[in-house]
């Protein structure tokens, strides 16, 4: 698992890009860093005309061909290979974290974990770049995230994460957690060998529990 100071996550050939909302500096950045060749995925949540503005966006940008992966109407089979032969998944922003984090169970979990560790970029935008944290925070506390990044609790749309009181509750049940808050404007983008970057308005903020550097020393 590659890490950089206090943050680990996924191993894999492919970039990590979370962004705290739905940003077009960030999408730019993110078509710079894929492969030339492969399809552009949009990971929608039903939601077709959010999903017809995110594929026009990304075009206007310079993106190649893309095309929709509706993971509430199609079969697991065909999520995941829709997802695996990407070069750049976009996640649509969830409405809330525990929405996206049941609609991304599964098959189109393992879908972006093809491709991502066969050098794909995973742009995740808004509340769905949560899930993957180790932990979601949910009305009546913590559920596990998809775990791409490891002792983490990811907290989009959120610029200071020492304030936020989300934070504040999530690091007093998990003393050896991090919060990382990212502004609506901003992405944390995790790469090969250890590579940390911040896009966009880089306002991307790290609160450390109580216990954390225990924890990261073991």
């Amino acid at each position: 698992m590659p890490q950089q100071q206090v943050l680990r996550w996924l191993d894999g050939a492919g970039w990590l890009v979370l962004s705290g909302g739905s940003a077009s500096a960030v999408r730019a950045q993110t078509i710079g860093r894929a492969a030339a060749d492969g399809g552009v995925a949009y990971i929608s949540f039903g939601d077709s005309q959010k999903a017809d503005a995110t594929l026009a966006d990304m075009e206007d940008l310079g993106a190649g061909s893309g095309y929709l992966v509706d993971v509430l109407s199609e079969d697991d089979q065909t999520i995941q290979t829709k997802l695996a032969e990407a070069s750049i998944i976009v996640v649509e922003a969830g409405v809330t974290a525990d929405d996206a984090r049941s609609n991304l169970l599964g098959a189109a979990a393992a879908g972006m974990r093809q491709a991502y560790e066969g050098g794909a970029v995973i742009l995740a935008e808004g509340m769905s770049a949560a899930v993957f944290g180790e932990w979601v925070i949910h009305d009546d506390g913590l559920l596990d995230g998809l775990q791409w990044l490891s002792h983490a609790i990811v907290l989009p749309q959120v610029t200071q994460v020492a304030q936020s009181p989300f934070a504040r509750i999530a690091l007093e049940r998990l003393p050896t957690a991090l919060a990382i808050g990212i502004s609506s404007g901003s992405a944390l983008a995790l790469g090969p060998d250890g590579t940390v970057e911040t896009w966009g308005e880089r306002q991307v903020t790290v609160a450390l529990g109580a216990g954390f550097t225990r924890e990261f020393s073991d």
